[in-house]
């Protein structure tokens, strides 16, 4: 016969009290993974939860304020409507508190910004224009969307053919920034023609000008900010507002240390146009200009990235020294 075993009410709820707490060291974290206040094994960093911020010591902050008035491209924000201050404040707060990608921006700045500026002021653009680029490529040149835009300025490939630039198989113009600047500059000129402002410019250069054109008409709306577009659009101008309030204001928000530019120079190459009567790899192209196989390609990501070359002509990168 078996014996069974009683114990006293309040000694059982105590025992599964102590089993419960037990399960929760072993296990150490709690709903989602979000660590379990009291013992057991240690958290893990915030680092390896989030790898955007691995080696960055300046905490998520919530308490940055936006200044009270803001302009973008000669234009001011009406931030005196409520919406508007509160979708500027949302994409600020987003950058702000992505300090791996901000000095990221910082050190591409080094290398993209003296051309970006240096092109608009000769088209007499306004500087902050600038920014819209590190808002369509993170200031990087050969990045490309699952739309097939690419380059820093994000043209896709019937627009880069509109404005000059070839693409096709052989090559790709849009991924040299020194060609696809000019094009960039002359699309928003013709953007802002079109409608009269930078806000409106650069939301159609986000989703098109018709589109643009038909929600000024069908909603009677007056500006940029009274519209409703698609979700993208509608953040666009505010993310660029972003950008530029966290880059120019960048010691404010913990960013003190300067890039080191001396690592972020454009590399120095020399142009030649060239015809190639039979086809040439890059190998035999590295052995013949005296160079290496990664600098050639570094220096002429626009040309066919497998296989030979042949025909042309091309517009051809090779190292300033050392030739």
């Amino acid at each position: 016969m078996s014996r069974r075993f009683f114990f006293p009410k309040k000694l059982g709820v105590a025992l599964a009290a102590l089993l419960f707490s037990a399960l929760l060291c072993s296990c150490g974290t709690g709903e989602g993974g979000a660590p379990v206040k009291g013992p057991g094994p240690p958290a893990p960093p915030e680092a390896a939860r989030h790898p955007e911020t691995l080696g960055e010591p300046v905490a998520r902050r919530t308490d940055f304020q936006i200044p009270a008035s803001v302009v973008l491209c000669g234009e001011s924000l009406p931030l005196d409507r409520p919406a508007v201050r509160e979708r500027l404040e949302y994409e600020f707060l987003l950058a702000v508190n992505h300090p791996a990608q901000v000095e990221l921006w910082r050190r591409r700045a080094l290398r993209f910004f003296p051309l970006i500026e240096k092109t608009l002021a000769e088209a007499g653009l306004p500087d902050d224009l600038k920014y819209l680029a590190v808002a369509e490529s993170d200031l990087r040149p050969l990045v490309v969307s699952p739309a097939g835009a690419s380059g820093l300025w994000q043209f896709i490939p019937s627009t880069a053919r509109a404005f000059g630039l070839k693409v096709g198989k052989e090559q790709d113009q849009r991924l040299l920034p020194e060609l696809l600047l000019p094009a960039g500059v002359k699309y928003l000129s013709s953007l802002h023609k079109a409608f009269g402002g930078w806000a409106l410019a650069m939301a159609a250069y986000n989703a098109g000008e018709a589109r643009i054109s038909g929600a000024l008409s069908s909603q009677k709306g007056r500006d940029y900010y009274e519209l409703n577009l698609p979700r993208e659009t509608e953040r666009y101008v505010y993310r660029i507002a972003a950008i530029k309030l966290v880059l120019e204001g960048a010691p404010l928000f913990g960013f003190n240390a300067a890039p080191p530019a001396g690592l972020y120079r454009p590399p120095r190459y020399r142009e030649e146009t060239v015809n190639f009567a039979e086809a040439v790899s890059w190998t035999e192209l590295a052995e013949r200009y005296k160079t290496d196989y990664r600098t050639l390609k570094v220096l002429n990501p626009h040309l066919a990235s497998r296989g030979r070359l042949s025909g042309g002509p091309y517009l051809f990168r090779l190292p300033a020294e050392g030739i």
